[in-house]
Protein backbone atom coordinates (compact mmCIF):
# COMPACT_ATOMS: atom_id res chain seq x y z
CA UNK A 1 0.00 0.00 0.00
CA UNK A 2 1.64 3.50 -1.31
CA UNK A 3 1.90 5.67 1.09
CA UNK A 4 0.52 9.65 1.12
CA UNK A 5 2.88 11.96 -1.38
CA UNK A 6 3.19 15.86 -0.54
CA UNK A 7 3.95 18.43 -2.53
CA UNK A 8 7.10 20.95 -2.60
CA UNK A 9 5.31 23.59 -1.45
CA UNK A 10 4.22 21.94 1.87
CA UNK A 11 6.99 20.47 2.65
CA UNK A 12 8.69 23.56 2.46
CA UNK A 13 5.85 25.19 4.10
CA UNK A 14 6.64 22.70 6.99
CA UNK A 15 9.77 23.05 7.58
CA UNK A 16 9.98 27.35 7.09
CA UNK A 17 7.82 26.88 10.04
CA UNK A 18 10.04 24.61 12.20
CA UNK A 19 12.94 27.11 11.57
CA UNK A 20 10.94 30.12 12.15
CA UNK A 21 10.12 28.66 15.55
CA UNK A 22 6.23 29.54 14.49
CA UNK A 23 5.93 25.74 15.43
CA UNK A 24 7.37 22.99 17.18
CA UNK A 25 7.75 19.70 15.51
CA UNK A 26 5.82 17.73 17.77
CA UNK A 27 2.41 20.50 17.19
CA UNK A 28 3.48 20.17 13.12
CA UNK A 29 3.23 16.17 13.77
CA UNK A 30 -0.25 15.97 15.34
CA UNK A 31 -1.62 18.72 13.10
CA UNK A 32 -0.95 17.15 9.82
CA UNK A 33 -0.70 13.34 11.07
CA UNK A 34 3.28 13.27 9.85
CA UNK A 35 5.99 11.00 12.00
CA UNK A 36 8.39 12.38 13.22
CA UNK A 37 10.96 10.57 11.30
CA UNK A 38 9.55 12.47 7.61
CA UNK A 39 9.25 15.90 9.73
CA UNK A 40 13.13 14.85 10.52
CA UNK A 41 14.55 14.24 7.28
CA UNK A 42 12.46 17.08 5.39
CA UNK A 43 14.40 19.48 7.95
CA UNK A 44 17.81 18.04 7.01
CA UNK A 45 16.79 18.05 3.71
CA UNK A 46 16.49 21.95 4.13
CA UNK A 47 18.96 22.61 5.86
CA UNK A 48 21.26 20.78 3.24
CA UNK A 49 19.83 22.55 0.51
CA UNK A 50 17.70 25.28 1.77
CA UNK A 51 15.29 26.54 -0.85
CA UNK A 52 16.33 23.95 -3.30
CA UNK A 53 15.27 21.50 -1.48
CA UNK A 54 12.43 19.12 -2.47
CA UNK A 55 13.06 20.22 -5.99
CA UNK A 56 13.55 17.30 -8.40
CA UNK A 57 17.21 16.07 -8.44
CA UNK A 58 19.74 16.46 -11.54
CA UNK A 59 20.72 13.60 -12.65
CA UNK A 60 24.22 12.97 -12.74
CA UNK A 61 25.07 12.51 -16.45
CA UNK A 62 23.16 15.92 -16.91
CA UNK A 63 25.28 17.79 -14.49
CA UNK A 64 28.57 16.81 -15.97
CA UNK A 65 27.39 18.27 -19.51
Amino acid sequence: MPGRTFSREFKLTIVRQLASGEKRPAQICREHTLSNSMVSRWRQEYDARGEEAFAAKQRESRARQ
